[in-house]
């Protein structure tokens, strides 16, 4: 993970552990976050359950890096 995604998991910490309505700006980077660690092409949707698995790879791979 760059320094940028740490800091932008880090500072929005709520988007992890929270249900909450996300902005097309924070679904973007977690998009962009999840396809730069992965290596994959996933494209950004409002699904819930695809959005859950993001964010949930995204909070692994952070937790990695502690």
């Amino acid at each position: 993970m760059t320094q940028e995604q740490i800091d932008f998991v880090r500072d929005n910490m709520n988007i992890f552990t929270m249900s909450i309505r996300l902005t097309p700006t924070q679904t973007k980077m977690l998009f962009d976050t999840y396809n730069s660690i992965t290596g994959e092409n996933k494209k950004i949707t409002s699904c819930g359950r695809c959005v859950k698995g993001v964010t949930n790879r995204i909070l692994n791979e952070y937790n990695k890096t502690l």
